[in-house]
Parts: structure tokens; C-alpha cells; sequence
């Protein structure tokens, strides 16, 4: 696939040069092209004004694609030869402009929520042992708990997440852990397989916000150069809930009893509640109302791009759209005061919308997930990816128990180790090496960035995920030594992390000014494909066998994760085909810039 853009009729290019201008002329400058057409008023990362920067750029609109280098200038591995994507405002008050060590506090709270939210997730499988003995409890049941729980991740996503979007990130946030909290102490003290269900489907529903807010969150402090590794920092903490969680909780299990581990997750998330309450700063931004021109700090400065149509244009060069393109970051203006922590730890941020424009967000992620390409994409392979693993987690909890394995409960907690080393591998792989990238392959453009750069390194990732399935499949059906079967584990672990950080990342760098409706439609789809898969495993492992389950779902894995070879190819045509289409949801999002 070849990025650089076509030469124009002309044959010939501007040649840029960086110059720094006073930034009250660089503004009169941008009136002056909003008043002729060529930059739209809409919003600061309007469609319509070619998303933050795009706008110098040759050819049909395409979201996502932007200049994320200055033209002129080596790029270096900091931020000084970037341009910043989204692009901040002048407020120290903007979660843009936050400090590294309240970005940092943000964040650690948020991923050890993420943590504790899969912990209680998934150690359920490591006393499968004990309800069946002590609660009189069938594997048939258990399933059906494990597929409650999933329905509930996917129906909770709809529920919150549009009241994130009207009272802000914190209160939604609060109210999950509060309500996680409160299943889990249920859970320690549960007797009957009706309050199992129970509890499942109602820990789904708070904690499905941990699948969709955290990364509109990540969207909402960091810049796109940084998302790569953010996501992938999330998804690590999430591999550590999932997979140290019940190798923990199979030793407490062992030692204290079943019902201490939720005791003890019960105990971490009452610590992550006051977090949240007193340390947890509100990240979504609304803009004050402009009544006049804003003041411009003394030493701020505007960054512009002029032209010389005079010079000849190689191919290597972006020719630009108009004749000064700029990039309206003027620095941080020290005169506006910053919030006082009274207002940094208000309960609700709220954005002034009437309800109904709340409630079509429960609808509208069906619509995104079934007119944009990279959405659906999105969508069957991070759904696909879980609902194998869920029933590998599932498999592991019943075979491993019998012979030829025997595994105790500390056995089948430990049976995680494998998958979480993979993911480690595969965060390193989809998180800093997919930034390391894109900053690369972007010096090879000429400074422009298209969000197809991240999937380059996602291929290997797909092709070799299916064969982690085999083995794991094969080796568990034919009673092979227990470390075939963890090695199996291990390769998909890798896949599943790294094709995850860097779908995912793809989407929010295309879309990302609907891409709270989006996740909500991939968490659903996600939740929904692995509650049916669960309900179906029992069954379709008694008419096929292990080894005919595992054939079945590695040659489906093949062709999902396939998909991503067309879109690497032709996912920039699939966005300059849907810009209308992306335009007209982009407008009916109602906060004040993009999530």
C-alpha cells in the first residue's frame, strides 16, 4: 500500500518552511478562511475542516488522516518535531494540558480499575470445583452464569456510557465501582445458583463501563502519538485481571476457602472507591464560551506553513489546499485561572442537552456499527478474539480437572500464567513498538499520518493467533504433557493483545469523534458473540469432541482475522467513501469537542 499522495496536473509542489508568526495574525488569518469556505466552523475537530491539521492536505477527505510532522525537520522520538493530534486548547484546564503527574494519577486509578473489574470477571472458573461440590451446582449451570455475565457486559455499555457523555467521566466511573463492590461482597457470601446468576449479570452491567469509557478516557489526556501505548497499558492491566487474577485466587482459594477471593477483591475495590472519590479528576473538557478574541500569553507563538508555488514538487512532496495552513496551538495562556480542586473533584461535569439527545445514544452505536467499515471490522475481530478466550478459560476449568491432568484449584489458577506472558509480549508489540512506527512511517510520508500505518504490524499478530488455538485445541483433546496446551495459550495471548491494542488504537486514531458510540457497538458485539458461544460450547463439545471444537473455531479465527489485509490495502478509500456518512454522526455527537 503506497501513502504518498499523487502528483498534481501541475507538476509542481509548495516547499514549506516553518516560520513563527505573532499569533493575533495567525487567528485574523483563520477567520479569514472560515469566512471564504475553506476551513468549516464546526467544532475544533470538525469533519468538516479535515480533523486537526488535515486540512493542507492533497486529495478527498479522509478522517484520520493528518499531518502529525512538521515537513523540514528530522523527527525525533520526543514531541518537538510533532504536531500535537488533537490539537490542545490555550486552557491549563484542558486534559490536554495536564502534567505528566496528573495525567499519571488519572491513569494509575483508572488502570487499577480495570484490573479489579476483570479480576472479579473471571476468577469464577477457579472454584467451579467447589459449587459443584459444596453448592450442588452443574457444569451446564455454571456455563450459564459465565454467558449471564457476558449479556450483562453488553447491555451495561448502553446503558452508562451516554451518561458519561452528559454528566462526565467521574460519576459514571464512581457509581460502577460502587455497585462492582457491592456484587462482590454478595459473591462471598452467595448460596444458591439463582444469587449467582444474579450477581453475574449485575457485575456485567457495572463493570461493562471499563470496556468502552477507559479508552474514550485515553482519548480525552493523550495525543494520538502517545494512544498506541496507552491502549496497550489498559489491555495489560486487563491480561493482569484476567490471567494473575485467578492464579492468585486459586491460591487463596487453596488456603482460605473460595469465598475469600471475593473477600479480598471486596477489600481492593473499597480502596479503589475512595480513590476515585478523592484523587480521580474529571477529563472531559467543556469549553468556556468565547465573547471576544482571547488573550494571547506574551510568549506564545503560532506555527504556520506558507508556500512557494515557484519551486518544482517532487512526488515525495504534499502539495497544500490553500496557501497558509495553521496549527492554531498557541501555547497553555497562564491568565486563565486553573480550577479549584473543589471543581477538578466535582461529582458531575454536566453538558447542557436535553435527555433526547441522551437516549439516541443507546441507539445510535447499532447504526455506526453497521455503516462504517473499520467499526464492523472492529467489531468481529476484538469480539471474535474474547469469545475464544472465553472458551479456552472455560475448557480449562473442565478438562484440566480430570485425568490425565488432574489439576487442583491452584493448578487451574495457574493454568493463566501463559496467557498473561503472551500478553506482555503483545502489548510491547501493538503499544510502544506500534508508536515507534507510525512516527517512522510517517517521516517516510512526508509528515502525513494514516491510521492504515498501525495495521502493518498487526498482521503477524493475525495470522499466527489461529495457530495458538490449534494447539491449545489438539494438545488438550489428545492428553498431551500440560506445557503443549500452555505454549498454545501463550501464542494466542500474544495475538489477542497485540491485535487488540492495534485495532482498536486504528479506530479511535479514524473515528474519533464518535468513538464513544462506536466502542459501545463493539462491546456489545463482543459480549453478545461470547455469551452465545459459551451457551453453545457444551453442547457443540458433546457432538464434535474437543479436538472437532477447536478445528471448528480455529478455521473461523482464520477468516476473521484475515480481514485486516483488505483493510490494510483499501481502509483509506473505505474512509474517504464513508466522510459523509462519518460528518453527519460527528454532528450529532453533543459535547463540545470530540471524546
Amino acid at each position: 500500500m503506497k501513502f504518498f499522495p499523487r502528483k498534481s496536473s501541475s507538476g509542481r509542489s509548495a516547499s514549506e518552511t516553518i516560520t513563527t508568526v505573532d499569533a493575533r495574525d495567525a487567528e485574523e488569518r483563520t477567520e479569514a478562511a472560515l469566512e471564504a469556505g475553506t476551513i468549516s466552523s464546526y467544532g475544533r475537530n470538525s469533519p468538516d475542516s479535515r480533523m486537526d491539521g488535515s486540512q493542507d492536505i492533497e486529495g478527498p477527505f479522509a478522517p484520520g488522516t493528518i499531518r502529525l510532522e512538521r515537513a523540514g525537520l528530522s523527527p525525533g522520538s520526543g514531541d518537538g518535531h510533532l504536531i500535537l493530534q488533537p490539537q490542545p486548547s490555550e486552557d491549563p484546564n484542558d486534559p490536554l494540558n495536564w502534567s505528566k503527574w496528573r495525567k499519571f494519577v488519572n491513569f494509575s486509578i483508572l488502570c487499577f480499575y480495570s484490573l479489579l473489574i476483570f479480576v472479579i470477571l473471571d476468577i469464577g472458573g477457579v472454584a467451579y470445583q467447589s459449587y459443584i461440590s459444596e453448592l450442588g451446582m452443574t457444569w451446564g449451570e455454571l456455563n450459564i452464569t459465565f454467558a449471564a455475565n457476558c449479556a450483562g457486559l453488553a447491555v451495561g455499555c448502553i446503558i452508562f456510557i451516554p451518561f458519561s457523555l452528559k454528566y462526565g467521566r467521574r460519576p459514571v466511573y464512581i457509581v460502577s465501582t460502587v455497585i462492582t463492590l457491592g456484587m462482590s461482597v454478595w459473591q462471598a457470601k452467595l448460596n444458591s445458583y439463582g444469587e449467582m446468576v444474579a450477581t453475574q449479570v449485575i457485575s456485567g452491567l457495572s463493570g461493562a463501563v471499563s470496556e468502552t469509557l477507559v479508552q474514550m478516557t485515553v482519548m480525552d489526556m493523550f495525543f494520538i502519538h502517545q494512544r498506541g501505548t496507552m491502549n496497550g497499558i489498559y489491555l495489560m492491566m486487563v491480561a493482569l485481571g484476567s490471567f494473575l487474577g485467578p492464579v492468585a485466587s486459586g491460591l487463596i482459594a487453596f488456603s482460605e476457602g473460595w469465598r475469600w477471593m471475593y473477600g479480598w477483591t471486596s477489600i481492593l475495590l473499597g480502596v479503589n472507591v475512595i480513590l476515585f472519590i478523592f484523587f480521580y479528576e474529571e477529563t472531559k473538557y467543556v469549553p468556556k464560551p468565547r465573547t471576544e478574541s482571547p488573550s494571547t500569553p506574551s510568549n506564545a507563538t503560532q506555527t504556520t506553513i506558507e508556500t512557494n508555488p515557484a519551486e518544482p514538487k517532487d512526488e515525495s512532496q504534499v502539495s497544500q489546499n490553500t496557501t497558509s495552513a495553521t496549527y492554531p496551538f498557541r501555547g497553555i495562556n497562564h491568565d486563565i485561572p486553573m480550577k479549584s480542586r473543589r471543581e477538578r473533584l466535582a461529582f458531575t461535569t454536566t453538558t447542557k442537552s436535553p435527555f433526547s439527545v441522551i437516549f439516541r445514544h443507546m441507539w445510535q452505536p447499532f447504526v455506526i456499527l453497521v455503516t462504517i467499515p473499520a467499526v464492523a471490522y472492529c467489531a468481529i475481530q476484538y469480539g471474535s478474539l474474547l469469545a475464544w478466550f472465553s472458551v479456552i478459560f472455560q475448557s480449562e476449568s473442565e478438562f484440566f480437572i480430570l485425568p490425565p491432568y488432574n489439576f487442583s484449584e491452584i493448578g487451574i489458577g495457574l493454568l493463566s500464567l501463559p496467557a498473561f506472558i503472551g500478553c506482555i509480549v503483545g502489548f510491547i508489540w501493538g503499544g510502544p513498538l506500534s508508536d515507534w512506527s507510525i512516527i517512522w512511517l510517517t517521516k517516510r510520508n512526508n509528515g502525513i499520518y494514516e491510521p492504515e500505518m498501525r495495521l502493518y504490524l498487526a498482521i503477524f499478530p493475525a495470522l499466527i493467533g489461529p495457530v495458538g488455538l490449534f494447539l491449545y485445541g489438539y494438545g488438550t483433546a489428545a492428553g498431551m504433557d500440560w506445557i503443549v496446551p500452555c505454549i498454545g495459550v501463550g501464542i494466542f495471548g500474544f495475538s489477542v493483545t497485540a491485535l487488540g491494542d492495534t485495532s482498536l488504537t486504528y479506530l479511535s486514531d479514524s473515528y474519533r469523534e464518535i468513538l464513544g458510540d462506536a466502542l459501545v457497538g463493539i462491546a456489545f458485539v463482543r459480549n453478545i458473540a461470547a455469551a452465545a458461544v459459551v451457551f453453545a460450547q457444551d453442547p457443540w463439545t458433546d457432538a464434535v469432541g474437543l479436538h472437532g471444537l477447536f478445528t471448528c473455531i480455529g478455521c473461523i479465527s482464520i477468516g476473521f482475522n484475515i480481514l485486516i489485509i483488505p483493510l490494510t490495502i483499501w481502509g483509506k478509500k473505505f474512509r474517504i467513501k464513508c466522510a459523509k456518512r462519518y460528518a453527519r454522526l460527528a454532528e450529532r455527537q453533543f459535547d463540545p469537542r470530540a471524546i
